[in-house]
C-alpha cells in the first residue's frame, strides 16, 4: 500500500458481529474484516475490546495499512442511541486504540445514512426488532418504537415470529381460521407437534432472535399462499409504515418532497412487508420509499466523510 493513501476506518458494531472497513476517499474498500459482537450493553467490556481490535486489526494488516493512513475512525455502534446517549465510554475505549479522530453514533444512525446516502428523511430498521428514525434538514432528530419486544417492535421479525405463533395457536384451538404454520413452524423447530412449542418457549426458553428466526417460515408459507401468513405479513408492512408517518409528522419540512427507505432483513428480504409498507407510506403521505442506497456500513464512512471533509 502507498504510503500516501489515507483511509477512513468504517465500523458498524452489532450484538452478534463487528465490521470493520477500510474506504478511501474516492468510496473504494481497500480491506475488510469481521470480528464478534460488541455492544457494550449485551457483553463484557473485554468481548467489546476483543471484538473491536481484531476487526480494526485485521483490516489494516489486509490493507497493508497502519494508524497512520486513518484519518477517521467513524463507527455506529449497537450500544450507543440515536442521539449519543453511551458514546462517550466507546470513544474513551477506542481513543486507545490511537485514534484521535473519532466519530461515534449509534448503529440505527448509520443505518439511516447508508440507506439514504446522506441525506434528510426516515428510515425504517426491521430486523429482530424494529425502530424508525429520521432526521430533517435541520438536524433534527426523531425516534419512533425501538421499545423492545414487551413494549411493541412493531413490523419487526420478533412480531411476526410471535404473532405467527398466536395465529397457529389460535387454529389449533378452533378459535382461528385453518393456517399452514401450525405444521410449518414444529416442523421449523425440529418438534414433532405444535403442542410441543409450548415446551420450547415457555421451558427451553426461547430467546428472542430465536422467535424472531420464525418469520421466516411466515414469509415461505405466505408465499406459498397461506392467507394468515400473508395477512401477518402485510400488518408487519402497515405497522412500520405507521412508524414512519409518525416521525414525518415530527419533522419539519418545507415543500420538497422527503425521502423514506428501509433496512433490515425483514423489509429487505420480504417482498409482501416491504410492497404494504411503501404502499401505506406512499398513500398516505407525500413522501417517495426508495430502496437503500448503501449498506450500514457504508453510512459510518459517509458520516466520517463528512466529519473530515472529504
Amino acid at each position: 500500500m502507498v504510503k500516501s493513501v489515507k483511509v477512513i476506518l468504517a465500523i458498524d458494531g452489532g450484538g452478534s458481529r463487528t465490521r470493520c472497513l477500510a474506504v478511501n476517499r474516492t468510496g473504494e474498500i481497500v480491506s475488510e474484516a469481521t470480528s464478534g459482537p460488541s455492544n457494550h450493553l449485551l457483553v463484557a467490556k473485554e468481548v467489546v475490546v476483543r471484538s473491536l481490535s481484531e476487526s480494526i486489526d485485521n483490516t489494516l494488516s489486509s490493507g497493508n495499512l497502519s494508524t497512520n493512513h486513518v484519518v477517521c475512525l467513524s463507527a455506529g455502534l449497537a450500544g450507543v442511541d440515536y442521539d449519543g446517549a453511551g458514546s462517550g465510554e466507546m470513544k474513551a475505549l477506542l481513543r486507545e486504540f490511537g485514534f484521535e479522530k473519532l466519530v461515534i453514533n449509534g448503529d440505527m444512525v448509520i443505518a439511516h445514512a447508508g440507506a439514504l446516502g446522506g441525506e434528510a428523511g426516515v428510515v425504517a430498521l426491521s430486523g429482530t426488532g424494529s425502530c424508525i428514525l429520521g432526521i430533517g434538514a435541520d438536524g433534527k432528530r426523531v425516534k419512533v418504537g425501538g421499545w423492545g419486544p414487551i413494549y411493541g417492535d412493531e413490523g419487526s421479525a420478533y412480531r411476526i415470529g410471535q404473532m405467527s405463533l398466536r395465529a397457529a395457536a389460535m387454529a389449533s384451538d378452533g378459535r382461528g381460521v385453518p393456517t399452514a404454520l401450525l405444521t410449518a413452524i414444529p416442523e421449523a423447530l425440529r418438534l414433532k407437534t405444535f403442542q410441543d412449542t409450548v415446551q420450547k418457549v415457555y421451558v427451553a426458553g426461547m430467546e428472542p432472535r430465536d422467535i424472531a428466526s420464525l418469520s421466516q417460515v411466515t414469509n415461505r408459507v405466505a408465499e406459498a399462499g397461506d392467507a394468515t401468513a400473508i395477512e401477518i405479513l402485510r400488518n408487519a408492512g402497515e405497522e412500520l409504515a405507521e412508524g414512519v408517518l409518525a416521525a414525518l409528522n415530527q419533522l419539519e419540512h418545507g415543500p420538497e418532497q422527503m425521502l423514506v427507505s428501509y433496512t433490515g432483513s425483514v423489509v429487505q428480504s420480504c417482498e409482501m412487508v416491504r410492497e404494504r409498507f411503501k404502499a401505506v407510506v406512499e398513500s398516505k403521505s407525500f413522501a417517495e420509499v426508495i430502496a437503500p442506497r448503501f449498506e450500514p456500513v457504508m453510512g459510518a464512512w459517509l458520516i466520517g466523510c463528512e466529519a473530515v471533509g472529504w
